[in-house]
């Protein structure tokens, strides 16, 4: 390992390996934004045949679980690693973004301060729990996910009228402030246009089907920016000890657009999505073995939830592969 500048640790990786990974390209992104466009089409066919049936409830609750993974597209557009043409992949955030309430400009800084003082409390925005946990804030603060819903269209309304909140003035940049207050403005204008257009036919159609899926998918969402980093370290500076890895099937890994491997894009954030897996490859070495899937995530925050009510200061424990490696060696 190595230790940055600002005392962040940093896999060591072969350079010319890292410059390689670090391409960018037009058609990955292309075919995973394809994938997730089906998906919406057939699920969004699904839910508008299920009205007035009983089928309604879980048709709209599976298109919701669809339409929320616009988060995925946002996050990747938002470091300018989805796609190697520019123009393109300001187009297909400032859609996506629209899709889950987040104005290209706010994501883009807030999710910038999140890299940078990631787990750190007190200067990390996206921190929505602190250790030790308890159940009901797990539950109701996380779980539920309106929290996060209410955060974005807060802070986009405020923008929208030029007051921006406590995280947007301290993330934004005044020089780009102008531009995220026309980006919430604009999204503003767009939601009262849908708001108008179920009004004046009569039907709240435009609304279940073009805002309201961010809410039906919710706790979809909850449970995915769960695994991500709760029932882990805070106030560390390594990206192992704070940040969870994980093995899930492979259409998930394309609705997520290879988020799982979420140390790994922490330590390098500027390696798009689609490398990620060979990210992984080249430094597993030295991280923590990937937790089994979105409930052995889950089950990690459990127990981590439980030790916390008898050890405050207990944490998910990450077993460093380097070390099992040299014990082994050691043993031989």
């Amino acid at each position: 390992m190595t230790q940055t500048p600002d005392n962040w640790y940093r896999c060591e990786i072969d350079r010319a390996l890292l410059k390689s990974l670090l391409r960018r390209t037009n058609w990955h992104g292309l075919v995973y934004l394809f994938c997730f466009v089906a998906l919406l089409g057939i699920t969004g066919a699904l839910a508008l045949s299920s009205v007035n049936t009983l089928w309604s409830i879980p048709a709209f609750l599976l298109y919701g679980g669809i339409w929320v993974f616009a988060t995925s597209v946002v996050h990747e557009t938002a470091h300018g690693t989805a796609f190697r043409n520019r123009a393109l992949n300001e187009t297909v955030l400032f859609v996506s973004g629209f899709m889950v309430q987040q104005t290209p400009c706010l994501l883009r800084y807030v999710h910038t301060r999140h890299h940078s003082h990631t787990a750190l409390v007190g200067e990390d925005p996206e921190i929505i729990l602190t250790n030790p946990m308890t159940w009901r804030d797990f539950i109701v603060k996380e779980l539920i996910d309106l929290g996060s819903i209410w955060y974005f269209v807060k802070a986009t309304a405020a923008l929208a009228i030029s007051r921006p909140t406590q995280d947007a003035a301290a993330c934004i940049p005044a020089a780009a402030m102008r531009r995220a207050v026309i980006e919430a403005q604009a999204y503003m204008l767009a939601y009262l246009a849908i708001i108008a257009w179920s009004l004046a036919v009569q039907s709240w159609l435009p609304v279940l089907m073009l805002i309201l899926p961010r809410v039906f998918g919710a706790p979809t969402h909850g449970v995915i920016l769960a695994t991500q980093h709760f029932g882990m370290a805070q106030d560390i500076r390594d990206h192992r000890h704070t940040t969870r890895t994980m093995t899930v099937n492979p259409a998930l890994r394309m609705l997520y657009w290879n988020m799982n491997y979420h140390i790994e894009h922490h330590v390098f954030p500027q390696v798009p999505f689609h490398a990620l897996p060979a990210l992984h490859e080249a430094v597993r070495d030295q991280c923590p073995p990937p937790t089994r899937g979105i409930f052995g995530a889950l089950a990690e925050i459990a127990t981590t939830i439980h030790r916390q009510r008898s050890e405050p200061a207990y944490t998910t424990p990450r077993p460093l592969a380097r070390g099992r490696r040299w014990l082994r060696a050691l043993s031989r």
